[in-house]
């Protein structure tokens, strides 16, 4: 008897293996691999304009049998809809394959719908799962259109073009590193705040420089290259770039390259309202001066001074930009005290957007030349 039950549920277990399939398996050529997506007001109330770009696989790889294309290795696509998941439906209707998120590479929104409600449009993308939540989140200078009708010289694919700019966070800090799932986790933590990277287009080349301030779910303005810089500074994401500073002594300027920053945040005093005090730590290199060949120590210690001046400008400004023009908390204060100061978060607590137009900071830079170069 139990070898008959064995038996049976040997027969059971390798049924198993025939009867798995791929019932719902979509071939790859017959998918549309979304690369990037723009959002523009539309004509109707509540309706937006979606602009999609795919590339062309088949004139990518040399078309059919191995043969040259010859054609466009990108192709766009518009439609109407009241969300993403609504106009991908419509575009459904007009096209013969399967419209594919998960390898979309950039969302970029029109500066008109960005300044009426984001809450909207973002929604579908905070609640499916199909979207690519590595994807690069940019605010357009104008329609997000323009973004998508540039066409690269240095790259087949735009969604490739655009995201390598995105990667080169270790050559500027002047714009927001931001990917789609942190703008998501931003929006939610800071109740509707969060810094974009904006993005302005011309017909073969897209410039990314500074950010759009999203407060309470809608853009108030913009924050310039040095603003952002300065924000980037206090958080503490600077991986790389370079800062220039005219030299009052001389005729010329100094290129001073980054090579790493830290920065240590405290509360310095509690009463009556929070006053805190920042200190940043740089290391870099010299990279070209233009009034001498040769540096002493005494010049490059007065080098040091002259960067960790221009950074405490640039870092004011940012501050000043978000706490007294905008009125907006995306320095992460109140996370500062909410994680290391409960009992002065819990007071503060309520009242937080009234007060954090009133904080003082006092900010300390202190640079360290590592290398003043070679010469022979």
């Amino acid at each position: 008897m139990i070898r008959f039950k064995t038996k049976v549920l040997m027969c059971l277990l390798i049924s198993i293996f025939f009867l798995v399939g791929c019932w719902d398996m979509i071939e790859i050529d017959r998918r549309l691999f979304v690369g990037i997506v723009g959002i523009d007001t539309g004509n109707e109330e509540d309706k937006y304009t979606f602009e999609f770009s795919f590339p062309i696989a088949r004139e990518i790889v040399g078309g059919e049998g191995g043969g040259g294309g010859g054609g466009k290795t990108v192709a766009t696509a518009s439609t109407v809809g009241s969300s993403i998941i609504d106009a991908a439906r419509n575009l459904a209707l007009r096209l013969n394959r399967d419209i594919f998120f998960e390898h979309m590479r950039i969302v970029v929104i029109g500066e008109d719908v960005a300044r009426e409600n984001i809450k909207n449009v973002i929604n579908p993308l905070t609640r499916q799962t199909e979207f690519n939540r590595r994807s690069r989140i940019a605010i357009c200078s104008g329609k997000a259109k323009k973004v998508l009708e540039v066409v690269p010289w240095t790259e087949k694919l735009k969604a490739e073009y655009m995201e390598s700019i995105y990667s080169g966070t270790g050559f500027s800090g002047k714009f927001i590193d931001l990917d789609l799932g942190g703008f998501l986790s931003s929006l939610h933590t800071s109740k509707g705040n969060a810094l974009v990277s904006k993005i302005k287009p011309n017909k073969t080349e897209v410039y990314v420089g500074g950010a759009a301030v999203i407060k309470d779910y809608r853009m108030v303005g913009w924050l310039d290259e040095e603003e952002t810089q300065g924000v980037n500074f206090f958080m503490g994401k600077i991986r790389g770039g370079d800062i220039v500073v005219k030299d009052p002594q001389g005729s010329g300027s100094v290129t001073f390259t980054i090579l790493g920053q830290k920065r240590k945040l405290s509360v310095k005093t509690k009463e009556p309202v929070p006053e805190f005090s920042l200190e940043v730590y740089l290391d870099g290199n010299i990279a070209s001066t233009t009034h001498g060949v040769t540096l002493e120590l005494d010049e490059v210690k007065r080098l040091q001074d002259m960067v960790s001046k221009e950074v405490m400008i640039q870092i004011a400004k940012g501050i000043e930009k978000l706490r007294d023009t905008y009125r907006v908390d995306l320095l992460e204060l109140s996370e500062h005290l909410y994680k290391y100061e409960p009992d002065l978060w819990e007071k503060y607590e309520k009242n937080w957007e009234d007060t954090f137009p009133d904080v003082k900071i006092n900010i300390n830079v202190y640079t360290t030349v590592k290398n003043i170069g070679v010469i022979r």
